[in-house]
This record gives C-alpha cells, sequence and structure tokens, in this order.
C-alpha cells in the first residue's frame, strides 16, 4: 500500500512541477523565439507534441548540459593553469 501511495505521490509531484516549471519556460521561450502564433503552433505541434511543458523541458535539459560542458572545459583548462602558477 506503501508503494502505491508513493507512485501516486511522485506521479503528482512530477505533473505539478511540470505544470508550475516547464509551461512558463515552454512557453516564453518558443514565443520569445518565433514571435508568430502560426509559427509557434506549427512547431509546438512538429517538435513537441503540442505540449509547452516538452519544449521547456527541452530547453532547461539543453541549458544544463551546455553550462555541464563548460564547468568540464574550465577544469581542464584551469586546473593544470593552477598548479603550472602554484609551483
Amino acid at each position: 500500500m506503501e508503494e502505491l501511495f508513493s507512485f501516486i505521490i511522485a506521479g503528482l509531484v512530477e505533473a505539478l512541477f511540470g505544470v508550475l516549471v516547464f509551461v512558463p519556460i515552454g512557453f516564453i521561450w518558443l514565443y520569445s523565439r518565433y514571435r508568430n502564433t502560426q509559427i509557434v503552433e506549427d512547431i509546438l505541434a512538429r517538435e513537441y507534441d503540442n505540449s509547452y511543458a516538452n519544449a521547456g523541458q527541452v530547453v532547461v535539459l539543453n541549458t544544463v548540459a551546455a553550462i555541464g560542458i563548460l564547468l568540464v572545459l574550465a577544469l581542464l583548462f584551469f586546473a593544470p593553469l593552477a598548479h603550472w602558477l602554484h609551483n
């Protein structure tokens, strides 16, 4: 019974998080990028299954991936530099 409640609660939290976070991000990103309602509707239907939440998830995932890559590159560059400067 506990597993059922935890499954239900996890699903509700995931759905609420999607609605409260990803939908506004997807909406703002699509309308700021395309600025035309018809184009936004076409892109939304073709690429994001008519879901602003899917568009928001893509934006957030790509942003996190880009930040992660930049952090790794900074570490690869600055760690040897700091070691060289320290010696």
